[in-house]
This record gives structure tokens, C-alpha cells and sequence, in this order.
């Protein structure tokens, strides 16, 4: 039975992550039917912090020197606000590097840049340096979910995992996402050792993305993925949670991180 239902939901999302676009009158039918979209109410809570996700393409032949440089020289970026993380892509990416930094709102992101900008420092010694080696950027402005923290890992030496869930403009997948993760991050810790440290909704950039960062104990922990996944799919409540989410799920990708030095998580 419990073989049977994994099937299900696996088969589920290979279908559903086939189209990441709406069909035609779909968004509108979800305006009609739910009204209820994205923001979601962590956004209008004041003390919840701005999180802004980047993710920068190098080009291979100058990719040595790119983190060379930025060892040298993100003291001074770090200066003007708070740097959660940055780390090289290891697998589900090539030659690309991924932080993420806090910010108090919107305006601080604003006055933050701006500093930036008038910097000279940091514009002739890193900026005007690494602009010739980017092949591109992306940004994602997040906030954590009502019922996540942002967290650090209890040690260092961690593969990091980024999962980004692209879902359906309604939000009726909320509380299934929260008991398929907090359910999940108990039942996959008694597996290998692995910490959750945040879960975030996007805001700008790809809108309704879900990013979950994880921390894993070394690689040997992605090699226990199988056992957990047996584990999760052991517990009735979190196969009918993993059900009910699915038919929300438009598209998913993973990446397994490596902190760069000058990392605060490591």
C-alpha cells in the first residue's frame, strides 16, 4: 500500500512538473475560485526581514579568479548588510554562485544599494572587476513563512541543498507544505543528519517560488536520501499531506551547495 501511494505521488508531480505554465483560463478561473493569491501574510508582518536570493552565472575560464576576488574583497559588500550565505553550485549547476542576504525591508535594500553605488572602493577593486566575468544575474526578493525562522547550521563543514518549488497562484498549498516540511525535516533528521534553516515565499522575481535551504552533514548524508524518503513515506498523515500538495506543484529544482570561504554558514 505504502509502495502504491509513493507511486501515485511521484507520478503526480513527473506530471505535473511537465507544464509550468498556466493553461489558458487558468489563472483567471484561480482569481475566480479562490481569491485568495500571494502576499502571503508573513510579507505584512513588521519585523519579518527581507531576504534577497542571487544567483550569478560565470563564465568557466575566469571562474577561479571570480571566487578569488571575492574572497579578497566581500568584507566590504558585508559591510552594508547582513550576508546569510554564499556558495558555489556543486550539482544542479555549473561555473555559479548563490547568496542570499538580509535586509530590514525594502527601503534598507534601497539605501543599502545606494551606499554601494557611491562606494569607490568597492567599485574599482570588485565591481568593475567580476562585471566582465558574469554571463548573468538573478535576483529573488523572499520573506521567510509565517511558520518558518531563519536558522544556522548547529556546525560546519555542510553540503548545502536550495529546493525551489515553483506553485499554482492560489494559495490552498500553504498548510499542506507546511506539515509535508516540518514533518519531513523530523523524519529525515532520525535518518542522516540534516538541519532546515528556512523556508521563504518570493515576493519579486519568479513569482509563487518556495525555497527551502537545508544544511546536510557531508555528502554522506545525500547518499541516505533513499532511506529517508522510505522514512517519510512511512507516516499515513505526511502521504496525505504529500498528496494534497502535489496538483500545486508547477515545477521543481534542486541544488547541493558548497560554502565559499568568506561564508558565514559553512
Amino acid at each position: 500500500m505504502q509502495r502504491s501511494l509513493l507511486r501515485l505521488t511521484t507520478s503526480l508531480l513527473v506530471q505535473q512538473t511537465k507544464t509550468s505554465a498556466f493553461k489558458k483560463g487558468q489563472l483567471a478561473s484561480s482569481f475566480v475560485a479562490n481569491r485568495k493569491l500571494s502576499t502571503t501574510p508573513a510579507v505584512h508582518d513588521g519585523d519579518r526581514k527581507l531576504y534577497e536570493l542571487r544567483t550569478y552565472s560565470i563564465r568557466p575560464d575566469c571562474f577561479g579568479d571570480f571566487l578569488k576576488l571575492s574572497d579578497d574583497n566581500m568584507h566590504m559588500r558585508m559591510e552594508h548588510s547582513k550576508l546569510i550565505g554564499y556558495w558555489r553550485t556543486e550539482l544542479g549547476g555549473i561555473n555559479e554562485v548563490v547568496h542570499i542576504w538580509e535586509y530590514d525591508n525594502f527601503s534598507h535594500r534601497a539605501t543599502v544599494r545606494q551606499a554601494l553605488a557611491k562606494d569607490p572602493e568597492w567599485a574599482s577593486k570588485y565591481f568593475s572587476k567580476i562585471l566582465p566575468m558574469l554571463v548573468k544575474q538573478e535576483n529573488v526578493a523572499m520573506h521567510l513563512m509565517p511558520w518558518s525562522e531563519q536558522k544556522v547550521p548547529s556546525k560546519a563543514g555542510g553540503v548545502y541543498e536550495l529546493r525551489s518549488y515553483l506553485m499554482t497562484a492560489d494559495q490552498q498549498w500553504q498548510d499542506p507544505l507546511r506539515r509535508v516540511i516540518q514533518g519531513a525535516s523530523t523524519e529525515k533528521a532520525k535518518v542522516f543528519p540534516c538541519e532546515l534553516l528556512g523556508v521563504y515565499q518570493s515576493e519579486f522575481g519568479e513569482y509563487n517560488k518556495v525555497c527551502q535551504l537545508w544544511f546536510n552533514d557531508g555528502f554522506q548524508a545525500l547518499d541516505a536520501r533513499e532511506e529517508a524518503k522510505k522514512k517519510v513515506f512511512e507516516h499515513p498523515e505526511l502521504i496525505a499531506a504529500g498528496t494534497e500538495l502535489v496538483p500545486f506543484v508547477q515545477g521543481m529544482e534542486i541544488k547541493a551547495l558548497l560554502p565559499c570561504s568568506f561564508s558565514p554558514m559553512q
